[in-house]
């Protein structure tokens, strides 16, 4: 795409269901050197992602079953890259403090704590067991 140049391409108004816009952003004021060119291509790599799911949305598959394949791929290759890369990174639950952190952020992004009409205990029970599965 032409406008992913663009630093501020999550503000085109294109109507994703879900635009990854992460806590660290451009204009956050937090320190970012070295690692914000890691950062843009992450949010990046994300988006694509989350279009595909979008796309398998709109086909017609169940959202929980997309959320669910995006985790078990996450988990997935987080682990992979780990053992590769950063062997301790799963012992000393960094990645699994990570994800804690985004999913708390984007609980908020998408309006705070579930509504009771939508089903309460599944995505706790899901959350759950992503966890037991450590």
């Amino acid at each position: 795409m032409a406008d992913h140049d663009d630093s501020h391409d999550h503000n085109h108004g294109h109507h994703h269901h879900h635009e990854h816009d992460h806590v660290h952003g451009p204009d956050c004021g937090h320190d970012h050197d070295h690692g914000d060119d890691d950062h843009t291509l992450s949010v990046q790599i994300a988006n694509q992602i989350i279009n595909v799911a979008n796309t398998r949305l709109e086909s017609g598959l169940a959202p929980e079953a997309i959320a669910e394949g995006l985790r078990h791929a996450a988990a997935n290759f987080s682990a992979f890259v780990a053992h590769h890369m950063d062997p301790e990174a799963i012992a000393e639950g960094r990645l699994v403090e990570e994800f804690q952190h985004m999913l708390e952020y984007y609980a908020q992004v998408h309006g705070g704590p579930p509504q009771e009409q939508q089903t309460p205990t599944g995505l706790h029970q899901l959350v759950n067991q992503v966890k037991d599965e450590f």
